[in-house]
């Protein structure tokens, strides 16, 4: 029976993934909208602002936008439930599942975004990687109230930066099996008449701010462990070593 269940959990979490993976948008849609925040932000700021002042002031415009779309999305979820009866078992039972989904796929751009204004390239697979997991364990993290990393990251602190994008996906896959279940009970007051649209719109908007909060801190934290790394030194150049059939050969050949 357990077993069933862990294979149910499983399967639940892989359809949220995939249905997300389907929307998300493209890298370069994700960097246009990065690069025009970007302008327009440093538009706004007065010539003499430091390079500092751009990026909080561009990085909160971005949290902003996206928690507003996430909102938006919260609110349009729990429409139906203005219908009596039928309306509130629509709410109850698609509404969650797409109130998820589009709370899910803004997040991950909103990390894109965040990633690409930093100067990421946000079309490697391992950078796309970081942010599903970034915007997965932050969404847990959330609305769970506690580290969903620490149950799955057993190395270093700073180990996922280091990870490849095969580990990175076992970790996201993991991730959504705990966000399937999590977000599973959170029908319940969005079938309330009237009462569904203003939960589920603040609900949302308050999560992906404190989401996007999160992930800033955490890419603080990955150049800051980027910076405080030891530069190699430089040093003469090993001489090339032979391999033993090699030398044998050469030592031949100079015997003729």
């Amino acid at each position: 029976m357990a077993k069933n269940e862990r294979a149910d959990e499983r399967s639940k979490g892989a359809a949220l993934l995939k249905a997300i993976e389907r929307i998300v948008e493209s890298p370069v849609q994700i960097r246009a909208k990065a690069q025009a925040a970007v302008e327009k932000t440093r538009a706004s700021l007065p010539d003499d602002a430091t390079e500092a002042q751009v990026r909080a002031a561009l990085e909160g415009a971005l949290v902003s936008q996206y928690s507003n779309k996430t909102a938006l999305a919260g609110g349009a979820a729990a429409l139906p439930s203005l219908i009596p009866g039928i309306g509130s078992l629509a709410a109850l039972l698609g509404g969650g599942l797409l109130d998820m989904t589009a709370c899910l796929k803004f997040e991950i751009e909103m990390v894109l975004a965040l990633a690409s204004a930093r100067g990421y390239d946000i079309e490697d697979p391992r950078e796309r990687q970081l942010a599903y997991l970034l915007a997965a364990a932050h969404t847990y993290e959330a609305s769970a109230g506690k580290s969903a990393l620490e149950d799955l990251v057993k190395a270093e602190a700073d180990a996922i930066w280091h990870y490849t994008p095969r580990q990175l996906g076992k970790l996201v896959s993991s991730l959504f099996v705990k966000l399937a279940l999590q977000f599973a009970g959170r029908g319940l007051a969005r079938a309330i008449p009237l009462v569904g649209i203003v939960v589920s719109t603040a609900a949302n908007k308050t999560l992906t701010g404190r989401v996007g909060r999160a992930v800033v801190r955490a890419l603080d934290e990955r150049e800051e462990r980027r910076a405080a790394k030891p530069a190699p030194k430089a040093g003469k150049a090993r001489p090339r070593q032979m391999r033993p059939g090699a030398r044998r050969r050469r030592a031949g050949g100079s015997q003729k």
